[in-house]
């Protein structure tokens, strides 16, 4: 599979998503709820991205938002990219040594039903973008 071009298109296309999804009158709301500050670190390229879920903000670092996440989730940015489409249950990830996941992990999981939401939105920018090549 194809795998993200540099580092900055794991906050392109995961962090764009979620900043349409905090504007959503029903998901933004329960995103906020969860308390959840979270980063994924991802390697293949290594990139990350924070999502500051009270904050309604994304950030490629900790350091550029002045936050401290309260979980983080490690994976290649391949696994990233599935899971974004649906392909990969996190749940199971994470058992299978794929995912590492460190801090509030509840808040994480709390997260996961959401997510099934955010999925057409991902593919719909990865084909906006040209990046048919990333669709699993």
């Amino acid at each position: 599979m194809a795998k993200y071009s540099d580092s900055s298109e794991l906050r392109r296309f995961v962090g764009g998503i979620f900043e349409k999804a905090y504007q959503d009158p029903d998901l933004g709301p329960k995103l906020s709820a969860t308390g959840a500050v979270l980063l994924v670190a991802c390697t293949d390229p290594d990139s990350s991205v924070v999502l500051d879920m009270p904050n309604k903000a994304v950030y490629t670092t900790a350091e550029e938002g002045g936050v401290t996440p309260n979980a983080t989730l490690k994976m290649d940015t391949d696994t990233a990219n599935r899971f974004w489409q649906g392909k990969v249950n996190m749940t199971l990830a994470m058992a299978k040594g794929q995912v590492k996941a460190e801090g509030a992990i509840m808040k994480v999981l709390k997260l996961v039903p959401n997510t099934k939401f955010l999925y057409p939105l991902y593919i719909q920018d990865l084909k906006d973008a040209g990046r048919e090549d990333l669709l699993a």
